[in-house]
């Protein structure tokens, strides 16, 4: 006979090697707060609903209280035979109270509703410290001085020299970029917010449960309606994993550009000292390998995705334990991320460009030809088709006299002998690379004006976004706070309907659909 809590039709209690391989409490031990949270809310309601004897619930929730305050210092662990974090505290909640108490606590709930519930209300908080993550780096690439706006660097398509652009025209490119994940994280939690709780194991119960108020005592912004639905659905996993891997990949393709820029053959820009290491054998080195990390660990991201499509593409609806896998590899995403967004924020701060050395090139890599082309159209009126041609025909013959176009003579002769001439004076002028930053006015462009308003619209994004933040985390906690304090006046004899009345008016109402 075995004395697991689902023992009952067992003969025998699993071996060593089956607790071993199936154990989730290693896992499961970032879930301890929602678990209990998620207890209490469920007493609650179990006794305001009068499915728990009013005694009972109020036994049970002193108890769970009781362990909340264990946890709160650090002295709640969760035992391993005991197989996850749902049994761990229904056992010590029975082992205080007696089976005849403490077995009344799961009442009207599965640990499937239990797990996804938990899982929901741990990745609410991870969603929002990456969304504030993110909105510290976005701060630091839009808080650039004035004189980036005309600090030039090459831009490159192709991996070649392209046009010239400045320094805050890249800052707000990226700005601009991570705040596409930001979206991408509110709308993956927009879809995490949703209550499981009270679908039970797929089939819901036939006990008169109030899923709207364990919800709202949760923080949850709606409920998950349909039962079989709400216990089989990983899709809000996959898609915070996304939003984490297209995250990895954003900011590995800043880190690519700073490990390459770092080069000596570019020298644009330099990490700062506490964001690099030296070598072992070659004492000159100085390598970017915060940035290098950042390249690599954007594969963990993005593995943690096509793991978790994988795991649940075969899995049909109803609960099966190939899920239970999920939280392993999302872990590790979360951990992963974070720590690389904060980190990359602070390597941010401390990046130093080579400006001198990127007009330089952009002289000599002839990124403002075009600008010749242009001119050609708006003063000789000819057809860009015609001007692009003249441009591409000086190109190639700099390129055999050895020249650039910082040579405006050779360029003013090769013109006259193609029967386009232009002053050289002119060309010294629509050759400049600040020259050709400044006058790419249009909406977006590289001027200081253009980049300066980007950056207005982006800082009110980044405002929004931050209002936001305080006002979830806010609700959250508030939610948390309403919880605990009905938990504490009805444990202490209060009744249930005038508590839960009194705390929950103050709490937003859910969702409608």
């Amino acid at each position: 006979m075995t004395d697991k809590l689902w023992g009952g039709r067992f003969d025998e209690d699993i071996t060593s090697d089956v607790l071993d391989y199936t154990l989730t409490t290693d896992i499961d031990v970032r879930l301890v707060f929602a678990d209990l949270w998620q207890d209490i809310a469920h007493v609650l309601m179990l006794g305001r609903q009068g499915i728990v004897s009013a005694d009972n619930a109020r036994a049970i929730l002193g108890s769970l209280l009781a362990l909340w305050e264990r946890h709160e210092r650090g002295e709640l662990v969760l035992r391993p035979e005991l197989e996850d974090v749902h049994f761990n505290i229904e056992q010590m909640v029975i082992e205080d109270l007696g089976r005849e108490v403490g077995g009344h606590m799961h009442t009207a709930r599965s640990r499937n509703d239990q797990v996804s519930t938990d899982t929901r209300m741990y990745l609410r908080r991870v969603q929002l410290d990456a969304v504030a993550a993110n909105l510290t780096l976005i701060d630091v690439l839009l808080s650039f001085p004035d004189e980036e706006l005309l600090a030039i660097l090459p831009g490159y398509t192709h991996s070649q020299a392209a046009q010239p652009v400045s320094v805050g025209f890249w800052k707000t490119a990226h700005a601009s970029m991570l705040l596409r994940d930001v979206r991408r994280l509110r709308g993956a939690f927009d879809r995490t917010d949703e209550s499981a709780l009270g679908a039970c194991a797929l089939a819901g119960t036939s006990f008169p449960l109030d899923r709207r108020l364990t919800a709202r005592l949760l923080g949850f912004g709606e409920v998950l309606g349909h039962a079989l639905d709400a216990t089989s659905a990983r899709d809000y996993l996959i898609e915070t994993a996304s939003a984490f891997a297209i995250g990895g990949n954003n900011l590995s393709r800043m880190a690519e550009e700073i490990v390459m820029w770092s080069g000596h053959e570019y020298s644009l820009v330099e990490v700062a000292d506490a964001y690099a290491t030296g070598s072992s054998i070659m004492p000159q080195k100085k390598n970017p390998v915060v940035a290098e990390l950042t390249r690599g660990r954007a594969g963990r991201t993005a593995g943690t995705l096509v793991q978790l499509l994988t795991m649940a593409k075969g899995v049909t609806l109803g609960y099966s334990c190939d899920l239970q896998d999920d939280k392993p590899y999302l872990w590790n995403a979360i951990d992963t991320y974070l720590s690389t967004v904060r980190i990359v924020a602070g390597q941010t701060k401390g990046l130093r460009f080579n400006t001198a050395r990127g007009e330089d090139l952009c002289w000599d890599n002839f990124s403002t030809a075009t600008e010749l082309a242009n001119y050609l159209v708006a003063e000789h009126g000819l057809p860009f088709r015609e001007t692009h041609h003249i441009t591409g025909s000086l190109v190639g013959a700099l390129l055999k006299r050895g020249a650039t176009l910082r040579d405006t003579r050779a360029c003013a002769e090769i013109l006259a002998e193609l029967g386009h001439p232009v002053e050289e004076s002119v060309l010294a002028h629509i050759f400049a690379p600040r020259t050709a930053v400044a006058s790419y006015t249009s909406p977006g462009g590289t001027s200081p004006q253009s980049v300066q308003a980007l950056r207005t619209e982006l800082r009110a994004a980044l405002e929004s976004h931050r209002r936001w933040l305080e006002e979830t985390r806010g609700r959250l906690e508030n939610a948390q706070a309403a919880t605990f304090r009905a938990a504490r006046e009805i444990a202490a004899g209060a009744d249930f309907t005038k508590v839960l009345d009194t705390v929950t008016a103050d709490l937003p109402a859910l969702a409608q659909h």
